[in-house]
């Protein structure tokens, strides 16, 4: 399936760079050239909870943490991939995070954390952090050992981001705020929290970011990225590149279309947005050690069901995090009558390269899902290989694409498989 000339000059025309940036390249989507599509060698798969839901890797551990909805952690060799422990924890777990500095994962569920040895698996504390509500929001400050834990409250009820020591899992201080995504800048100490907020009318909502003091709690700045009039925005993922001093937030508008919005994480100042990619769901990925972030976007059910084929697929751009200079914008190679699921992502500093899932629905009933892994250099967004997976990842109706992770230490690629319960473990050299 090809761009019109007419559909790429439109996204043309819809990317810009937020206000400081340097001049940039201007992109525009296109089909990436045919490359030889291959299998993906597995090294491994293995069994996990249902429905896994998310993935952190300890590399200094050389442990991988798998987090099903059903209650467990599976504890894996980040090496072998082997199961080594199998862990029980509340139902409707959410969020898994590791700080290898301390040795130390952290699991949230709902009104609570549990703290285990990264290496030994064993939990070392249970803790509530209140509200009783989703506790999903979780961030790690390696920098300073804290650990934030967005602890909402029941149906919108009394809400905090509770501060973690990231050694002992004491509770440090408490701030009074409702949270449902969050990232940390440990360099100069600042938590940003995207939301909907207020536009001109009733009927509209705009995606704002407030950046807050993460030693005071005190809110220092709040941006109002905009929207569209009747629409509220789907705010999906935040990310952080410490090293440029910016924080990205990536929001669609109920258009089929979605950008990310660009802050000064110091001052909290508004830098504009990037992006105007065709596709509201979908993740972001950010390579500090390149100044790289990749953007992985797909249409949500409105957004397909009126398109003539461009959003049937998914959108993959690739930016530099100092400049703002649009580096590389692709569209995952797909069939024509097909669908496809939010895609997932994850950086490879190491390597220097992105890894972008897309799991692809066929219309025709015969024709069985797949999914594809896309493997980009990070240097200047170039799409070098395509590979399929031995099973499908995605979930239909899911608004958020499938976990993974890389050990950059052992070069180990895990991706979770919400349809048969299972992680698989890919060798990034043989990728």
């Amino acid at each position: 399936m090809r761009l019109t000339a007419g559909h790429a000059a439109g996204l043309a025309a819809s990317l810009t760079v937020w206000l400081m940036a340097l001049p940039s390249t201007s992109g525009s989507y296109k089909e990436p050239d045919r490359l030889p599509v291959r299998p993906a060698p597995v090294l491994r798969t293995v069994g996990v909870g249902r429905e896994p839901v998310a993935i952190a890797v300890d590399a200094q551990a050389g442990r991988t943490f798998v987090l099903s909805r059903a209650g467990e952690v599976t504890v894996l060799n980040a090496a072998t991939g082997a199961v080594m422990r199998t862990i029980a924890v509340g139902r409707g777990a959410q969020a898994v995070a590791v700080d290898a500095a301390t040795g130390r994962a952290f699991v949230t569920d709902p009104g609570r954390v549990f703290m285990l040895d990264a290496r030994t698996g064993v939990v070392l504390r249970t803790f509530p952090v209140g509200g009783g509500g989703p506790t999903g929001a979780l961030a790690v400050d390696a920098r300073h050992g804290e650990v934030f834990v967005a602890a909402n409250g029941v149906d919108h009820g009394p809400a905090s981001i509770a501060v973690l020591d990231a050694t002992t899992g004491r509770l440090k201080r408490s701030i009074p705020r409702y949270a449902n995504l969050l990232a940390v800048d440990g360099v100069v100490r600042r938590i940003i929290v995207p939301y909907a907020c207020e536009g001109n009318d009733a009927l509209t909502s705009n995606a704002c970011a407030d950046t807050l003091d993460a030693t005071t709690g005190r809110r220092l700045k709040r941006v109002d990225f905009g929207g569209e009039e009747g629409f509220t925005p789907a705010l999906t993922a935040v990310a952080v590149d410490a090293q440029a001093g910016r924080a990205f937030v990536l929001y669609g508008d109920g258009r089929g279309t979605s950008a990310v919005g660009v802050l000064a994480t110091r001052t909290g100042v508004g830098q504009g947005s990037i992006g105007g990619t065709a596709g509201t769901l979908g993740t972001l990925t950010v390579d500090e050690q390149a100044g790289r972030i990749a953007i992985a976007t797909a249409p949500d059910s409105y957004a397909a069901a009126n398109s003539n084929g461009p959003l049937r697929t998914a959108f993959v751009s690739v930016f530099d995090t100092r400049s703002g200079r649009d580096l590389a914008n692709t569209t995952v190679p797909t069939a024509s009558q097909s669908y496809v699921f939010v895609p997932g992502a994850a950086a490879d500093p190491q390597r220097g390269q992105f890894y972008v899932v897309a799991t692809l629905y066929p219309t025709a009933t015969a024709v069985l899902p797949r999914s594809i892994l896309d493997v980009f250099a990070a240097s200047n967004g170039r799409l070098v290989r395509t590979l399929t997976l031995p099973t499908a990842v995605g979930q239909p109706n899911a608004s958020v694409g499938p976990a993974m992770a890389v050990d950059e230490r052992t070069g180990r690629l895990f991706i979770a498989s919400k349809s048969d319960n299972t992680v698989s473990v890919f060798d990034t050299t043989r990728l």
